[in-house]
């Protein structure tokens, strides 16, 4: 099947527009995602018996489930209950649950990989276990944390196209609005693929120099 890059071509301002959509839907969503996700890593670690347990079953069960299942039940099964999301913050906050879940365990990670000498060193110098976190493995954490990161943000890019489900006009969803104006069912696609790879490809390349230089 040939690909109509004059269509593609023709098509690349209202692809942009959706690209557009896409990339401020996973800034959004990544920023509160990390804030979640460092929060819900801490509490699982240092939040005791209760706290620990219960973010962990967060963890869990979101990992577990489909991000595809968290944005339908957001966006048409929560408004039974009274809580009526429009369509970006409905996909924002779908999206930021799910990837913390991920980026709790990130962080997890992270500070489990320095070594409890430091924490230990920290003690001894009267510094309490708050000063210790704040001072000493925080720092170092945000610094492993980047190219993780970076990859989780690539993945995030490729998974705001969930949102197509729920009828939000993001890269995919304007990709097959084209489909179905010009009855070309393969080439709106290819654009949108390159257009994606190219909001991704830059980011995956600066997360191997990130963790070329934390190596």
């Amino acid at each position: 099947m040939a690909i109509d890059f004059r269509l593609i071509w023709e098509k690349l301002p209202f692809l942009l527009g959706g690209a557009w959509t896409t990339f401020s839907l996973t800034c959004v969503s990544m920023v509160f995602a990390t804030v979640a996700g460092l929060i819900v890593g801490l509490l699982n670690m240092f939040g005791g018996r209760v706290l620990g347990t219960i973010t962990r079953v967060y963890i869990e069960a979101v990992r577990g489930t489909p991000a595809l299942l968290l944005i339908l039940i957001v966006y048409y099964a929560l408004p039974r209950f009274g809580l009526n999301f429009p369509q970006f913050p409905a996909a924002a906050v779908s999206l930021a649950v799910c990837y913390a879940a991920y980026i709790a365990e990130v962080f997890r990670s992270a500070v489990e990989s320095i070594p409890m000498g430091q924490t230990e060193a920290a003690y001894s110098l009267g510094m309490s276990r708050l000063q210790s976190l704040r001072y000493i493995i925080l720092p170092q954490t945000f610094r492993r944390v980047l190219p993780p990161l970076a990859n989780e943000f690539a993945a995030l890019i490729k998974d705001t196209s969930l949102v197509a489900f729920i009828s939000m006009e993001d890269l995919l969803f304007r990709s097959k609005m084209v489909s179905a104006a010009t009855y070309d069912y393969f080439s709106p696609l290819v654009g949108a693929a390159l257009i994606y790879l190219v909001m991704t490809l830059p980011i995956m390349q600066w997360s191997r120099s990130l963790e070329k230089k934390v190596d």
